[in-house]
């Protein structure tokens, strides 16, 4: 486990993570640290159209793009 990334899973797309951590929201050139990553998530929804789909959130040595964030669902650290 890294990171609060607690499993990727291949077969239903679904990629379980604790949303407590600390993440960072990449937009283009511009970088904004989050307290929490569904914070990040929270900003990145807030996006245009246009800026959302090529955002990224990272979370540690992890990048997720708008697309896999999408499939972020959360479970906590056990």
């Amino acid at each position: 486990m890294t990171h609060g990334i607690l499993e990727d899973h291949k077969s239903d797309g679904k990629i379980y993570a604790d949303v407590s951590q600390p993440a960072t929201l990449i937009d283009g050139d511009n970088s904004i640290d989050c307290p929490t990553l569904g914070e990040a998530v929270v900003a990145l929804d807030h996006l245009p159209a246009d800026r959302h789909s090529t955002a990224m959130i990272k979370v540690g040595d992890r990048i997720f793009s708008a697309a896999e964030v999408d499939r972020l669902h959360h479970r906590k650290t056990i």
